[in-house]
């Protein structure tokens, strides 16, 4: 039962982690799982574990056991989870006792590594919501807890998704969908967009929250003097610097100061709102441990004290907002979501999100959204991106984490970790892989167009004198748009990686609606698109709908597909955070 996995793994193949549970069903001895969600009800799973032979077998089902038990928390958090072993099981006592010590339950945060790292965020979102550390319960026996079953009152979803697109075209409206490699900024006023933004930046090499909530802020008051120039040859002078997507902060800070002097004091919001890239609790930014953040991890002497800086983002924002105004903050997975469920509430299609909307933004990193049958966002982590999707590919292990060719989480270290499969860095990785056996021309050329370099052993993207990130990425789309089929190999793949992390999330948060919405700069051109969803075909998954020009129904996102230099795809969440704000007013 094992060793055929085993063996794929040594030769580099993928072992699906949802492959292996299905292998593993009718196993001898089953763990049952309780998982209490803050603020939810508990949860129930069952793990089936094998017997094994030796020790490379052992380690195989303890790596099985732990992933799933590390993809649960990473989603649901939790106060704890409670571990069910029938009474004669030692050989599943002995494995489960060494949970506190794998999960390093008792080490500071910032000490912890591995599987530990996805406590942290749970014990932040644990403090933030006044709910004691997690922690681990291990009962001899069966489980007699009831298992609540609640239905969602979807009529009202509906009418909320359309009150808040028709509150948004009577007010004044900031969106900022906040990424890793761009922010994208959309202003509207009284049902029309008026300024449209884009800024390049590098979060994760920032090393202090200060410079990061800076530039937020700052972008924030170039949006306000755009909302509030006249139309004059001057204004139009000024909109055209501030909006300029090359400005630098200096640029922009040196022309508001000229704005504000000819102009007075920009105009106030009614409303703001915040995609941003990381774990999100009532409007707190709380998790601290993407790899935006890494830097800052590492240059922070008390890194605890430095993040709490930016739980403070929701009040400074509040400062730029009319009196009553709101800021409403969601993570940026959790925005894609809303912004579909707006969009389809608006078309002839709104039986589609009956049930509930889940989606994924294949960005920088790989963002998740789910907004249940009652139209409401869940409190959780919602980390899907830390999963484990992946028990194969060893050769991958001997690589730096920072090496392209490694398959590990930038922040967990840990192999498998959906972050390298199915964003940016996933096609990286596969690019290096497939390019490399199947096309050595297109290998040799990332290195010659300098998109890439090795260093010290070591493969990655070139990031001075220029960020190549976005360039590579367009490359390896524009090979796959134009037919190159090593290049189109990539995208079959990470619809296949897309298929295993439905399985993933079906077995552990079982949403309603059986579709995903993905955005991102991969949904752009439809040859990628049809080629994710041939792949995912392959691995029995889910059915796509693609997050672009043709997800427009709202009067600001039909505006926004109208536009000749704009997208639906690039700038659609931006739209979506200010339908997600203005649903606060709505309410």
């Amino acid at each position: 039962m094992i060793k055929p996995f085993i063996e794929r793994a040594r030769n580099g193949d993928n072992v699906f982690l949802c492959d292996v549970r299905d292998a593993f069903a009718y196993a001898q001895t089953t763990i049952e799982c309780e998982v209490k969600p803050v603020g939810y009800p508990a949860r129930r799973y069952s793990i089936a574990l094998p017997c094994w032979e030796n020790e490379e077998e052992a380690k195989f089902v303890k790596e099985y056991f732990f992933a799933q038990i590390y993809n649960m928390i990473s989603a649901l958090g939790g106060e704890k989870i409670t571990l069910y072993i029938p009474p004669d099981e030692d050989k599943a006592a002995d494995l489960l006792s060494t949970l506190d010590d794998v999960f390093q339950i008792n080490a500071f945060r910032l000490q912890r590594s591995g599987y530990g790292k996805c406590l942290n965020v749970t014990d932040r979102v644990n403090s933030a919501m006044g709910v004691p550390p997690f922690r681990f319960e291990i009962v001899r026996g069966f489980s007699q807890t009831p298992i609540s079953t609640e239905t969602a009152n979807r009529r009202d979803a509906l009418d909320s998704f359309r009150k808040a697109a028709g509150t948004a075209t009577n007010i004044a409206t900031f969106g900022m969908d906040i990424g890793g490699t761009d922010i994208k900024m959309v202003v509207a006023k009284d049902g029309r967009i008026v300024a449209l933004k884009e800024y390049d930046w590098y979060p994760s090499q920032l090393t202090t929250i200060e410079s990061m909530v800076s530039t937020i802020l700052l972008l924030t008051r170039v949006m306000r003097m755009a909302l509030s120039l006249p139309e004059t040859d001057t204004a139009n002078r000024i909109r055209v610097a501030l909006l300029d997507k090359d400005a630098s902060d200096a640029d922009m800070a040196a022309t508001l100061k000229v704005a504000e002097a000819e102009f007075g004091t920009p105009e106030l919001f009614d409303a703001i709102g915040v995609c941003f890239p990381d774990v999100v609790i009532k409007n707190k930014i709380v998790g601290g441990e993407t790899d935006k953040m890494r830097k800052i991890r590492e240059s922070s002497a008390d890194f605890e004290k430095e993040l709490s800086e930016i739980y403070n983002l929701e009040a400074m924002l509040l400062e730029h907002c009319k009196s009553g105004g709101v800021v409403r903050i969601a993570n940026d997975g959790s925005i894609a979501a809303y912004t579909a469920a707006v969009e389809l509430a608006h078309s002839e299609h709104a039986y589609a999100i009956a049930d509930g909307v889940f989606a994924h933004s294949l960005g920088t990193d790989f963002g998740t959204g789910w907004i249940d049958g009652a139209g409401e966002i869940p409190q959780i982590p919602l980390e899907v991106y830390n999963s484990i999707i992946d028990l194969g590919d060893y050769p991958a292990k001997n690589h730096s984490v920072f090496d392209l060719r490694n398959n590990g989480n930038f922040n967990t270290g840990l192999n498998g970790a959906l972050q390298k499969y199915a964003g940016q860095f996933g096609a990286y990785r596969l690019a290096m892989r497939i390019f490399e056996k199947d096309a050595p021309e297109l290998y040799k050329q990332l290195f010659d167009m300098g998109f890439i370099e090795e260093k010290d052993n070591m493969i990655s993207v070139v990031s001075f004198p220029e960020d190549m990130r976005k360039a590579l990425l367009q490359h390896i789309i524009d090979l796959a748009d134009n037919g190159a089929p090593a290049a189109q190999r990539i995208f079959r793949e990470i619809g296949k990686y897309l298929a295993a992390t439905w399985r993933e999330t079906e077995f552990i948060l079982s949403p309603d609606t059986k579709s995903r919405i993905l955005y991102g700069r991969f949904i752009k051109r439809q040859k990628c698109f049809d080629l994710m969803q041939e792949g995912a075909g392959e691995l029995l998954g889910p059915y796509f709908i693609a997050g672009d020009d043709n997800l427009a129904y709202t009067p600001l996102m039909q505006q926004l597909k109208d536009d000749l230099k704009y997208t639906v795809a690039h700038f659609g969440q931006a739209v979506g955070a200010i339908h997600y704000a203005a649903s606060a007013i709505a309410q």
